[in-house]
């Protein structure tokens, strides 16, 4: 909220944000809605379909006004890529997308079609969930893969020998 507010930061991208979808050991529907709710046994991990900070950031009324978007997965190998909880506000990184963009630019057969489904938003992901394209926010290189100019003259990481 300060970042907002008082730095005029306009949104915030959440590395490895499945992570705040899982139950902690701390998990206490009483404390973190007021009331018990139905099925309130949470094994320590477990992704939830109501993610309690998810929920309170995506109400917030500042913090929902801004752009959110998550990088749907993390390094304990939960992938919700087209399902991150999204009350309708949260953008996701689209591995899926970086993953056959990458794939066809490759010449790997069988790809053409998921091509031209990432190029239209990804409708396979998220029109059912009642999300639009903007919600996929495409990209074929980060901070921690390959830089773009080895990804298309490199098949492995090439990054000690030419300096990167």
């Amino acid at each position: 909220r300060y970042w907002v507010m008082e730095m005029h930061v306009d949104g915030f991208r959440f590395d490895l944000a499945s992570i705040m979808t899982r139950g902690s050991s701390l998990w206490d529907p009483v404390n973190v809605y007021g009331a018990p709710i139905e099925g309130d046994m949470i094994t320590t991990g477990t992704p939830l379909v109501t993610p309690p900070l998810i929920d309170m950031i995506s109400n917030d009324p500042i913090l929902g006004g801004v752009k959110l978007i998550a990088e749907a997965w993390d390094a304990g190998g939960l992938y919700q890529v087209g399902q991150f909880p999204h009350w309708n506000v949260w953008s996701e990184w689209n591995g899926k997308y970086r993953d056959i963009v990458r794939q066809f630019i490759k010449g790997t057969d069988g790809f053409a079609g998921g091509f031209a489904e990432c190029l239209c938003g990804s409708p396979h992901l998220y029109q059912a969930g009642g999300r639009k394209p903007w919600h996929s926010i495409n990209f074929v290189c980060a901070h921690d893969g390959f830089t773009l100019g080895d990804l298309v003259t490199y098949n492995n990481k090439y990054n000690l020998p030419n300096g990167e």
